[in-house]
């Protein structure tokens, strides 16, 4: 029952965690802050006040002020951060610093305020903070900020060399825009060595790239970046390559944790080096079947480093250990991320953002289908009534979308798009592009009749997400506009009511039906996998069941996703189902029965093992029954016994009869002993009376001398196991013929039975072990009725329990068919882009040498520049800006949750620097020093 009970509070305190955000989710306060604020689970609120807060740099003067204006809300303390949040939507500002990147703190004279302070940070950025309230208290917080930073001057220590792993500073130190030294380029995923997904230049990487340079001039950067709308808006049109990896971790909170956590990945690695489990197994098995299409995972470095990631995480994790489709997330993140950053991102994923999805149950998946299928009623009525109408199964279609994020569905460029969302605004991001699926495909579906054509009509969906939504469309605009950008409107916008507040009311309603429903799901599928057996009825098993999941104790090897019964629960099983088992006993029999039944050598029992044992145990067929017995002493293999196995059977007989020994219990022979004096004082009664005996009926309030027939049985037992021993002895064979007749010759020298001479070994086989127990009455019937009846597997479990199991097969088909469909797409995607760029080529060859030839550039230095992480010349102009921030207002617009529209801003730089340092419009050509 432990395991089970600890399993369930588990996964209810998790799916709490993160999913109820009222009193009633039995989270602390702190708990919940640092969910919401993506910070480590250690940190605590030291202290908060209400704040007008200003943020300016060098280069953007006031613009923040006169675009945006002061924003009001809370500025919380706690011991590692200091954490800012608009009070009316936190994407207007907020921001969470750590405080070994603030430089200096001032206090600013104010006419219209009691109380101000000014922050300056590493990202030569400067934070007005006007503390709202009693200026006791603001003294207060003043004061609480200022011992706060002097408990971390110890982690300024680390902000240095954490610092030279991010981008975003190398970036602005290699063009003088940050005081910081970055000598060498941070490593960085995969995408570096075997090129990133998609087209560069279609996807404007360098644009993009120039749009976050100018923000993190004005907005600062990694552990002290404030993220305004610009912030928001730049995420949700796409991240550039050499930047995705870095801003994943920021939003989604990993990346306080790898600074909290230095070195821990690599000492994880190092100290688990030789080390091996059933969660590593399994990840063998998986990791050539991680993402396969992309180059890296065709090669040794992607897969050991991907071998690396998930290791580290199944020893950091051990009650999760390894899980169906880690792989693939895991695999994406490398991509962009080097292997630490993957790993604390993955951490992130699984226990913070989407908890329990990747667990022994899957219950967090589980729960979200269900809630998914509930917003499909919800929103789409029609379509859920045509769903239901012709039974086709909804989850089997979505359930691959929501456990590898989209990933092996879909081309990995649009998959990490919405990745790009994903680690911004957390799981409700799922629901909304799944939404938007059906109902982008809706007419369409309506027309399909079954599962398999449902499941077609998508995949040939995800087949053309870069083929135009309205390609007859008399508006050249709306021409251009893919069916993935269509998807992106359609799930931001029209499924923006689509919240946190609205997935917590249906994960609450659908929450106690998921975990019953995982229960009898699995037991019915474990139940249906077991070995056949004749002996044990289908509802026993049940009972078995039941019973081995109310003990079990979650005991194999770290990592293994399996659950076991050592010998303290065996013990407990048995006592509960045997008359002559008590809980306390440690009698060699029991262990000599659960080390026999150990079918791997485990020294723990699966539930296989068990209902295989138990089967033998209860054996009605007396022959059969006996030859069960002998071969649990039968250690050799060889069909003998040894003298010391046959000492050790005999005991194990006295063990076994306590209840009947004792007296506890009455076997057949008794109780008819019973009913015959019984019947004899009946007659003898009739008899006095003068009646006829005639039909005799038994009652039990006829007193008879029962204790007498008790004692009778005692001394049956205890005769029945010296008569067993002298016989088995008596009737032993002897490994050699002749050293028994010269043991047998009359000697005054032998004073004992030589049968139990050393000297003259003899052994029992199990011929002669049946005759032994069929010479005797009372061990006859031990075997053939007494020990089946005393063992009582179909007794009923006293209270209730849950059970819970390893749900991981479930999926292994459905995203076994979701990677064939991405491989399919990415193929033929590929070869598309293949035959464009050689059309391409073929049409423009000429006019490309004679460019090159004018230029002065050979073919390689223009191949050179056009490399992901090489940014040593962008252009930029305002109408590739307009471009990419403008199609926001027709592709992707996310409107807050109070339904309201978030405003438009221009990027956060006016002016740009060039090399001579001369002030330039951002229209002209920014030169970048590499």
């Amino acid at each position: 029952m432990a395991f089970f009970d600890a399993l369930k509070e588990r996964a209810v305190s998790t799916i709490n965690q993160v999913f109820d955000k009222g009193n009633d989710s039995g989270l602390s306060k702190a708990q919940l802050f640092c969910i919401e604020h993506r910070i480590p689970d250690d940190e605590t609120v030291i202290d908060e006040s209400a704040a007008e807060v200003g943020v300016y740099s060098e280069y953007n003067k006031d613009a923040y002020k006169e675009k945006m204006g002061v924003s009001q809300g809370r500025i919380f303390l706690t011991q590692r951060f200091l954490i800012f949040s608009d009070a009316y939507d936190k994407r207007n500002c907020s921001f969470t610093i750590h405080l070994s990147t603030i430089k200096k703190v001032e206090r600013v004279p104010t006419t219209d305020y009691a109380f101000a302070l000014a922050i300056g940070t590493h990202s030569r950025i400067k934070l007005s903070f006007f503390l709202v309230g009693m200026r006791s208290e603001s003294e207060k917080f003043a004061h609480n900020l200022k011992l706060a930073l002097r408990a971390n001057l110890k982690n300024i220590a680390k902000l240095q060399p954490f610092i030279q792993t991010c981008y975003s500073e190398y970036l602005l130190a290699k063009n003088k825009v940050s005081s910081e030294k970055v000598d060498e380029i941070p490593s960085g995923g995969l995408g570096l060595e075997f090129k990133f997904p998609g087209n560069a230049k279609e996807l404007r990487d360098k644009s993009k790239m120039k749009l976050w340079f100018d923000l993190f001039k004005a907005d600062g950067r990694n552990l002290s970046i404030v993220k305004t709308p610009m912030f928001h808006r730049l995420v949700r049109v796409g991240l550039p390559n050499r930047l995705r990896g870095e801003i994943w971790e920021l939003c989604c909170g990993s990346m306080y944790l790898r600074l909290e956590n230095v070195g821990l990945y690599q000492q994880l690695l190092d100290e688990n080096k030789e080390k091996n489990s059933l969660a590593i197994e399994e990840i063998e098995k998986d990791l050539n079947r991680s993402l396969p299409e992309y180059a890296a995972y065709q090669s040794p470095e992607g897969i050991e480093r991907l071998r690396n990631v998930l290791t580290a995480y199944s020893w950091k994790n051990p009650e999760v250990g390894y899980c169906q489709a880690m792989n693939i997330v895991t695999a994406a993140l490398l991509i962009y991320m080097s292997e630490e950053q993957a790993f604390w991102c993955l951490h992130m994923i699984c226990d913070r953002i989407v908890p329990g999805y990747y667990s022994k149950t899957m219950y967090g998946t589980l729960l979200d289908q269900r809630v998914f299928e509930s917003l499909v009623q919800d929103t789409m009525p029609m379509l859920w009534e045509h769903i239901t109408k012709y039974d086709i199964q909804l989850s089997v279609v979505s359930l691959p979308w929501f456990l590898s994020l989209f990933l092996s569905s879909m081309p990995l460029v649009y998959a990490f798009r919405i990745l790009d969302v994903f680690f911004l605004q957390g799981p409700k991001t799922l629901f909304q592009v799944a939404l938007a699926i059906l109902k982008l495909n809706g007419e369409e579906l309506l027309k399909v009749e079954d599962d398999g054509s449902f499941i077609s009509l998508i995949k040939d969906y995800f087949h053309s997400l870069e083929q135009s939504a309205h390609p007859n469309s008399p508006n050249q605009k709306y021409r251009t506009i893919t069916k993935f950008q269509e998807l992106l409107v359609t799930a931001f916008k029209e499924f923006s009511v689509i919240n946190e507040a609205v997935l917590n009311k249906h994960r609450v309603k659908h929450r106690n039906t998921i975990f019953s429903n995982i229960s009898t799901f699995v037991k019915r599928t474990e139940l249906r996998n077991l070995p056949k057996v004749k002996n044990i009825d289908q509802p026993t098993l049940g009972n078995i069941y039941d019973r081995y999941y109310s003990i079990v104790e979650s005991n194999v090897t770290v990592g293994s996703g399996s659950s076991v019964m050592d010998f303290e629960g065996f013990r407990i099983f048995m006592s509960q189902i045997c008359t002559w088992v008590n809980e306390n006993d440690d009698n060699p029999f029991l262990r000599r029965l659960m080390n026999h039944w150990d079918s791997e050598g485990q020294k723990a029992l699966t539930l296989s093992d068990l209902v295989v044992g138990l089967n033998k145990l209860i054996e009605p067929d007396l022959m059969e029954a006996m030859s069960n017995f002998f071969s649990l002493y039968d250690d050799k293999k060889n069909g003998k016994l040894d003298r010391e196995h046959i000492l050790q059977v005999s005991e194990d007989l006295l063990y076994i009869t306590t209840p009947w020994k004792d007296a506890w219990e009455l076997d057949r022979i008794t109780e008819d002993a019973i009913e015959n004096a019984i019947a004899d004082e009946i007659v003898k009664r009739k008899a006095e009376k003068g009646e006829k005996s005639g039909d005799i009926e038994i009652s039990s309030e006829i007193e008879i001398d029962k204790p007498k027939l008790e004692n009778q049985q005692i001394e049956r037992y205890l005769s029945a196991a010296s008569t067993f021993i002298q016989r088995a002895f008596e009737y032993a064979q002897p490994e050699e013929e002749e050293a028994l007749i010269k043991e047998l010759a009359v000697d005054n020298k032998i004073s004992h039975n030589a049968a139990l001479d050393p000297s003259t070994p003899t052994y029992l086989n199990l011929p002669t072990f049946r005759m032994v127990v069929l010479a005797d009455e009372t061990y006859e019937l031990l075997f053939s009725n007494t020990l089946r009846n005393s063992i009582r597997p179909e007794k009923p479990l006293d209270e209730k329990f849950d059970t819970m199991r390893n749900l991981k097969d479930m999926f292994d088909g459905l995203l076994a068919d979701g990677r064939k469909v991405a491989n399919k797409v990415r193929k033929r995607m590929d070869s598309a882009a293949s035959s464009a760029i050689n059309n391409q080529n073929q049409s423009s060859n000429h006019q490309s040498e004679s460019s090159s030839l004018k230029s002065g550039k050979s073919k390689i230095q223009e191949e050179d520049e056009e490399r992901d992480d090489d940014f040593g010349v962008i252009s930029i102009d305002e109408k590739d800006k307009d471009l990419l921030l403008g199609a926001e207002s027709h592709v992707v617009i996310n409107t807050p949750d109070q339904a309201t529209a978030v405003p438009k801003t221009q990027s956060s730089a006016s002016t740009s620097t060039t090399k001579d340092g001369e002030k330039q419009p951002d229209g002209n050509l920014i030169e970048f020093e590499t």
